[in-house]
C-alpha cells in the first residue's frame, strides 16, 4: 500500500507540472508566495503608479506661446500697415489648487501602499492555513502508516497462532478486516493530502514532496488589539484624507485662475516696436465648488464610518479567534497529558492480556485502533490551534 501511495504522489506531482523535490519550511513557503503572487505584483504596480502620480501632481501649467498677425499683405485700402504680436501666457492657479493636487496624490499613494500590505497579510494567512492542512495530513499519514505496519504484524501473529493451533480462523479474518479498514482510511487520507498540496502549490507556485515545521509546538499569546496601524484601517484613513483633499480642491475651484501674458508687438505702418501686457480672469458667478466640497466632505465622513465598522468587525474576529486558539491549546494539553497515556496503557494491557489468553482478538484490535484515533485527535487539535494562530498572525506586527 505504501508503494502505491508513493506512486500516486509521483503521478500527481507530474500531472501538476512540478519537478521540484525536497522539504519546504513555512518561511520558505511564505517567501515563495510573496515572490510568485500575481495579486501582490498587481498591488505593487498600483503603488508604483501612485508614486509616479505624486511626481506629476501640482506642477505648473506649461506656458502658452501666442502669435497674432493683422493686415498681412496689405490692408483693403492698399497700404501695408501690418501688425505682428508674439508673446507668452502663463496660468497662475489660485486657492491652493496645486497644494491640494499634491495632497490628493500623496493620499492615493498612501492608500495604495496600505492596500498592498493588506493583500500581503491575507496571502500570508492563506499560505499558513494551506501549509498547516498539508502538515496535518502528513502527520496523520504517519500514524496511519504505523497503524498499517502494526495491522500487518497482527495478521502475521494471527496466522502463526492459527497454524500452531492456538488461534482460530476467525482471528485471522478479524485481523485482515482490521488491516483493510486501515488501508481504506489511508486512501482517504492520501486524497486529503493531495488536495492540500494542490492548494498550497497554487499559492506558492511550486510543489514539494514534504513539509517541515515544529508542528507539535504551540506558543502562548498575550492580549492583542487591532491598532490604527493595521493596513486595512490605514488604507481607509488615507482614502478619507484623499476625499477631504478633493473637497478642498473642489472648494478652491471657485477661486478664479489668473492668466498673465507678456510679449512684443511690431507695427509696420509706423515702424514701431513695443511691449504688450495682458491679464485675463474668468468671472465666478456660479459657486459650484462649495456644493461639490460639501458632497466630498460627506463622502469622507462615510469612509471614516466604514473604517470604524471594519475596526469593530476585526476586533470581534480577533477576540473570537484568540478564544478558539486558547481553547484548542487546552484540548491539546489534555489530549497529550491525559488521553494518550491512558490509551497507550490500555493498549499495552490489552496486548499483555491477549498474550496471556485473558482478552480476545477483538479487544486487542479495539485498543490499538482507539490509541490511533486518539493520536489523530491530538494531531487534529493541534491543527485547530495552528489554524487559529494563522488567523491571528495577520493582526500581529509583520504578520508573525
Amino acid at each position: 500500500m505504501n508503494k502505491s501511495i508513493v506512486l500516486l504522489c509521483g503521478l500527481a506531482y507530474a500531472a501538476a507540472g512540478f519537478a521540484e523535490s525536497g522539504t519546504l519550511t513555512l518561511e520558505q513557503a511564505l517567501e515563495l508566495a510573496r515572490k510568485n503572487s500575481p495579486e501582490l505584483r498587481a498591488f505593487r504596480m498600483y503603488s508604483q503608479a501612485a508614486e509616479k502620480g505624486m511626481s506629476a501632481a501640482g506642477l505648473w501649467n506649461n506656458p502658452i506661446l501666442k502669435m497674432e498677425a493683422e493686415g498681412v499683405g496689405g490692408d483693403l485700402d492698399g497700404f501695408n500697415d501690418g501688425e505682428y504680436t508674439i508673446g507668452l501666457m502663463q496660468r497662475f492657479k489660485r486657492g491652493g489648487k496645486q497644494a491640494h493636487e499634491r495632497d490628493i496624490a500623496f493620499q492615493t499613494f498612501d492608500a495604495a501602499g496600505n492596500a498592498a500590505l493588506a493583500a500581503e497579510l491575507e496571502l500570508t494567512e492563506q499560505v499558513r492555513r494551506a501549509f498547516i492542512e498539508v502538515m496535518t495530513q502528513q502527520e496523520i499519514g504517519k500514524v496511519r502508516v504505523e497503524q498499517e505496519q502494526l495491522g500487518q504484524a497482527f495478521v502475521e501473529v494471527a496466522k502463526r497462532r492459527r497454524d500452531a493451533g492456538g488461534g482460530s480462523e476467525l482471528d485471522v479474518v478479524q485481523a485482515e478486516l482490521a488491516l483493510e479498514e486501515i488501508i481504506l482510511t489511508q486512501t482517504c487520507c492520501f486524497g486529503d493530502l493531495v488536495a492540500g498540496q494542490e492548494t498550497l502549490a497554487s499559492l506558492i507556485g511550486i510543489s514539494v514532496a514534504e513539509l517541515t515545521a515544529p508542528y507539535y509546538e504551540l506558543e502562548s499569546l498575550d492580549e492583542i488589539a487591532v491598532g490604527n496601524s493595521y493596513p486595512v484601517l490605514q488604507r481607509l484613513a488615507a482614502e478619507s484624507e484623499k476625499v477631504r483633499a478633493e473637497a478642498r480642491q473642489a472648494k478652491a475651484q471657485d477661486a478664479a485662475d489668473v492668466l498673465l501674458g507678456a510679449g512684443y508687438r511690431y507695427e509696420a505702418a509706423g515702424d514701431i516696436n513695443s511691449f504688450v501686457f495682458s491679464i485675463a480672469m474668468p468671472l465666478s458667478f456660479n459657486k459650484r465648488g462649495h456644493a461639490e466640497s460639501a458632497a466630498a466632505s460627506l463622502r469622507a465622513d462615510a469612509v471614516l464610518a466604514e473604517r470604524e465598522e471594519v475596526r469593530r468587525k476585526l476586533q470581534a474576529e480577533l477576540a473570537t479567534v484568540l478564544a478558539l486558539y486558547r481553547g484548542s491549546m487546552i484540548e491539546v494539553e489534555l489530549t497529550k497529558n491525559n488521553l494518550i497515556p491512558k490509551a497507550e496503557q490500555a493498549y499495552e494491557l490489552s496486548r499483555a492480556g491477549y498474550d496471556a489468553g485473558r482478552f480476545s482478538w477483538l479487544e486487542l484490535i479495539a485498543a490499538q485502533q482507539n490509541l490511533s484515533e486518539i493520536r489523530i485527535r491530538y494531531i487534529e487539535a493541534l491543527r485547530d490551534a495552528h489554524l487559529a494562530r494563522a488567523q491571528i498572525s495577520k493582526f500581529m506586527k509583520e504578520g508573525r
